[in-house]
């Protein structure tokens, strides 16, 4: 069956860009991935039903603007088609954002018992407002994430089936449950295009 990878890119408060990647199996054309993968986005985003999405969970500065469709070849990994389309979707918190290389890590799980079976993403940084006074992911939003993102993954069921992707063993295995943890990541490459302002005092 085809593979096509789903790649969303936008900018962090800061001004860098952050990106973030899942794969999806699927009989349907480019152009019809390519359109599921945008709703995708928009049902994360925004939520589906009574769901908030992700968007409360993100200040206004932190914007998920393009999102490209790849077929790739699952034998060789070398992608054949393209297809980019243009969003807008901005987070929607009041709340200061935290730092730009902080993350929360969605994690996929498929029913192969090692690495090859495992697969994860990295999604933009979160607002203050999802802390607890410890430093963690507050429970009642770490549970609306985790809603959001099964959600929108649930309504792309209709077009394809997301997996996880082995380079190694050139082989696909489909998603079957992902969860969210309560520690936050860390993706330092996405405040590579910052300059640090430096206070000093002589001692």
């Amino acid at each position: 069956m085809p593979l096509y990878r789903n790649r969303y890119s936008g900018v962090c408060a800061s001004g860098d860009i952050f990106v973030f990647t899942w794969w999806a199996d699927s009989s349907a054309d480019l152009a019809t991935v390519s359109s599921a993968a945008v709703t995708w986005a928009n049902d994360a985003w925004n939520g589906i039903g009574t769901g908030t999405g992700l968007a409360p969970f993100m200040t206004a500065g932190v914007i998920l603007n393009e999102v490209t469709t790849g077929l790739v070849d699952v034998a060789t990994g070398r992608q054949s088609q393209l297809a980019e389309q243009t969003v807008n979707l901005p987070g929607t918190a009041v709340d200061p954002a935290m730092p730009a290389d902080v993350a929360i890590v969605v994690s996929l799980r498929t029913n192969l018992a090692n690495r090859s079976g495992r697969g994860r993403f990295y999604l933009p940084q979160p607002a203050a407002v999802t802390l607890t006074a410890d430093g963690r992911f507050a429970p009642a939003q770490q549970a609306a994430a985790v809603e959001a993102v099964r959600g929108a993954f649930a309504a792309f069921t209709a077009t394809g089936t997301p997996v996880v992707y082995s380079r190694t063993m050139r082989a696909t295995q489909p998603v079957v449950r992902l969860d969210i943890g309560d520690l936050f990541d860390t993706q330092r490459r996405r405040e590579n295009a910052l300059t640090e302002v430096r206070v000093s005092a002589n001692v």
